[in-house]
C-alpha cells in the first residue's frame, strides 16, 4: 500500500494569518505568529502593516510554494 505525501502547500496554509483587519488584533497576536498573503501585503491597511513590522525583526518576505507566492511576516516581539 503506497502512502501519499502530505499536502505542505495546504497544511503551510492553514498556519498563516491572512486576516488583520484592525490595529488592536495586530497587536494582540501572540509571538510566533506568521501573517501573509498572496497579494504582496496590500491586504492589510498601512496602519496594521506598521504594527506588524514593528513587531518583527526580519520585516517581510516572500515565499514560493509551488505556483502560490506569498508575502509574509513573522512576529517575534
Amino acid at each position: 500500500m503506497a502512502s501519499q505525501a502530505p499536502d505542505l502547500k495546504n497544511a503551510f496554509a492553514a498556519t498563516i494569518i491572512c486576516k488583520v483587519p484592525t490595529i488592536e488584533m495586530a497587536r494582540k497576536l501572540p509571538v510566533g505568529s506568521i501573517v501573509g498573503d498572496h497579494h504582496g501585503g496590500v491586504t492589510f491597511t498601512d496602519a496594521v502593516a506598521a504594527v506588524l513590522e514593528s513587531r518583527s525583526h526580519r520585516g517581510w518576505k516572500e515565499l514560493r510554494l509551488g505556483s502560490d507566492l506569498w508575502t509574509l511576516i513573522m512576529l517575534d516581539r
